[in-house]
């Protein structure tokens, strides 16, 4: 019955506050909110650790991360299966001059950990289970380094297939789990930029698209299986064009036209879809004007800011963007005299088109790592809580200590610190 008052005070405390006011997190709500899924994070042992959104439950998976005497471990890329009962991760190990890459999935219900996958010349370096939860696909990159591997393992184990090579490379899943539409050679003009489907039965067979890509990085299949959201170039109006195509990759409409680049991701539901237009050059990524389109609707919410990823909430009905500025140390501060990358945490209500700041902070390197391809992440793994309430981000303390966060989606509560690490992700369920 306490429990109960506590959780309801919390939840009239913030429904009556002003909406650019924060409230202090207690640390019973922690203890006391409705939890839903499940956080995985990198501690700074370098082992992988399983926690609830209060830290009340924690597992931690493996033990062997960190540095001995003559060798040195690390996990990375932690990434959940669909129904959340397991995750997959990358393991490193430097020995003397070589490197052992291990692709592991333990069962977080049981705590078994198991390797699907080991190599000492192909390291696997992003992870991307297939919809059926079947297989783990994954990018590795090759022993001479000159381009990258597509590959897939059971997940429980078994023979990995080499499905495709290219560089860059990326791909989308349909919702069967058996087919996948892959592009390669984004973004760089030494090769020639292609898309063309994965079949992926007994035996793999490719079947190539028509159309010449403009420049993007990750095609993306919409939840539902109907749509699918590409790019091409349009040589007889040469402008580069944002394209909605069917299931079979022939084009439907054009949504927009690009001057640099774009980068796009759907909701949940299959009824909306948000891009990036690019309009400044950056190494990997898209930085420019955030949009949010209804399919069967020209309606259109544009955000003027330069936004550099994105991601949905499970319920579609929120919309998290971050804008990177760049702060400047302050005379006499004693810094290294380095400017510091900052992300402001925005969230957008699709429904009214009403954006709000919620929260700047100094994301760690792995967390800058992953933003500007937001676009393939977004496909593969999700920083919000599977109730739509909250948030988890991998910041850099005022001490400069790597950690995770929770942050409401509200914006009603300051951000509650959850355990020291240097990325994290919340499970699908």
């Amino acid at each position: 019955m306490k429990k109960s008052i506590y959780v309801l005070i919390a939840i009239c405390l913030t429904a009556c506050l002003p909406s650019n006011v924060q409230i202090p997190q207690s640390p019973l709500l922690g203890v006391l909110e409705r939890k839903a899924g499940l956080i995985s994070y990198t501690g700074l042992d370098g082992n992988i650790y399983v926690t609830d959104q209060g830290a009340t439950d924690t597992i931690q998976l493996t033990k062997d991360g960190g540095e001995t005497s003559n060798s040195v471990v690390v996990y990375q890329n932690p990434t959940w299966s669909p129904d959340g009962i397991r995750l997959g991760f990358i393991r490193l190990e430097q020995n003397e001059n070589r490197v052992i890459s291990k692709l592991m999935v333990a069962n977080v219900d049981s705590g078994v950990v198991n390797d699907v996958y080991a190599s000492e010349s192909e390291h696997p370096f992003y992870l991307y289970w297939s919809p059926d939860e079947q297989n783990l696909s994954f990018l590795s990159s090759t022993a001479t380094g000159q381009t990258m591997l597509l590959q897939s393992v059971p997940s429980q184990g078994g023979e990995r297939r080499v499905l495709d090579t290219g560089s860059p490379f990326y791909w989308s899943w349909a919702p069967d789990g058996k087919t996948m539409i892959v592009h390669r050679g984004a973004g760089d003009p030494t090769l020639a930029s292609r898309l063309s489907f994965l079949k992926l039965d007994a035996e793999i067979d490719e079947y190539g698209m028509e159309e010449i890509p403009a420049s993007f990085q990750a095609p993306a299949w919409s939840p539902d299986g109907r749509f699918i959201l590409l790019t091409q170039l349009n040589f007889d109006d040469e402008v580069s064009e944002i394209v909605l195509a069917d299931s079979t990759g022939t084009p439907i409409k054009t949504i927009d036209t690009f001057d640099l680049n774009t980068a796009f991701a759907w909701s949940p539901d299959s009824e909306q879809f948000a891009y990036i237009s690019g309009e400044q050059p950056m190494s990997a990524g898209t930085l420019g004007d955030l949009h949010v389109r209804d399919v069967d609707s020209e309606d259109e919410i544009t955000i003027d800011a330069d936004v550099v990823g994105f991601f949905w909430s499970p319920n579609g009905k929120k919309l998290a963007y971050f804008v990177p500025f760049v702060m400047a140390p302050e005379e006499g501060s004693g810094d290294s005299g380095e400017n510091t990358l900052l992300f402001q945490l925005n969230m957008l209500d699709p429904a009214s088109g009403e954006s709000r700041e919620l929260f700047t902070f100094q994301p760690t390197e792995q967390f800058v790592s992953m933003v500007p391809y937001f676009d393939q992440y977004h496909q593969s793994t999700t920083i919000w809580s599977p109730d739509s309430n909250n948030l988890v981000l991998s910041f850099i303390s005022q001490e400069g200590t790597p950690g995770i966060a929770v942050v409401a989606a509200s914006g009603q509560l300051e951000p509650r610190y959850l355990a020291e690490g240097f990325f994290a992700t919340w499970s699908w369920q």
